[in-house]
């Protein structure tokens, strides 16, 4: 605790929440950006110290890990490289004598979808490293409602790419950057693996059904036609290998869902994790 721990994806939405509770927490913190305007969201969150430079540029990594004491990887979401940044900065750790290095991956990397397996073959190389580590595996977002919630709110209609039947244990960002932050600060979480998912496996039916009773009017669960999803994705400049990730995804969610279990995220936090209600009621309705 007396070196900084260095966050890379800082300024995102999942690097901004970590570092919310690391300082709640009383962590030393270095935050590593691409860009100087980015300090302007994170100076406010009590980070002092900044690294600024790129994943993929070895003098940018060297300068951001000197004096560092852990470092907690994020990397950015469906990046076509991340296991080969994941395995650069396994090896700058393990040469600059890093104490532990701590991967943001994702609930079940085996299953059959590009970016799950790219955090499974960075989460084997970290293993196979000699490095000590922790490895962090969260299940979907419930802030995914957060992109939707104007619609949902407005029309009724809560839709995802996916049939509405399709569970998931969702679990809510608050809970996540809570849990990543104890295992930054406390000891005893040397060489693990933790699935951190929501205590409840939803689908956009019971997502629905809770909307309806938080808001008093009824909310339908739809499945979004995935072609949709994609051309307005293809609209906004998705880049297409994103776009075809993200077609192999809602295809799998759509057969399987995302179901983990809640017991690690209860034990970590010594509470229970919040529900999709709890999630809503702060920071969805409290925007009226």
């Amino acid at each position: 605790m007396t070196q900084p721990i260095l966050v890379t994806g800082a300024s995102g939405n999942t690097g901004r929440r970590i570092i919310t509770a690391l300082t709640a927490r009383g962590a030393k913190l270095r935050a590593f950006i691409r860009r100087s305007e980015a300090q302007d969201v994170l100076v406010p969150l009590g980070v002092e110290d900044f690294a600024i430079g790129n994943l993929d540029d070895d003098a940018s990594l060297a300068a951001a890990l000197q004096g560092c004491g852990q470092v907690l990887h994020i990397c950015p979401p469906m990046h076509p490289q991340e296991d080969v940044i994941a395995r650069r900065m396994t090896d700058f750790c393990a040469t600059t004598g890093v104490n532990r290095l701590i991967l943001w991956s994702v609930l079940h990397p085996v299953i059959s979808v590009p970016h799950h397996r790219r955090k499974l073959d960075a989460e084997q190389y970290l293993i196979e490293s000699g490095l000590t580590y922790t490895i962090l595996q969260p299940s979907r977002y419930m802030q995914h409602l957060a992109g939707t919630w104007k619609s949902v709110a407005e029309s009724g209609v809560h839709t995802m790419p996916f049939s509405t039947s399709a569970r998931f244990s969702l679990a809510d960002l608050e809970d996540l950057a809570e849990a990543a932050a104890i295992v930054a600060t406390s000891p005893g979480h040397e060489f693990a693996t933790y699935q951190l998912a929501g205590m409840d496996a939803l689908s956009q039916g019971d997502c629905a059904r809770i909307l309806t009773g938080l808001l008093g009017r009824p909310v339908e669960a739809r499945k979004r036609p995935l072609e949709d999803f994609l051309a307005q994705a293809t609209a906004a400049g998705m880049p297409q290998h994103r776009l075809d990730n993200m077609r192999i995804m809602n295809e799998h969610y759509d057969a399987h869902g995302l179901i983990g279990n809640g017991q690690l995220m209860q034990w970590l936090l010594g509470r229970k994790p919040n529900t999709f209600a709890q999630y809503v009621t702060r920071e969805m309705l409290a925007q009226k």
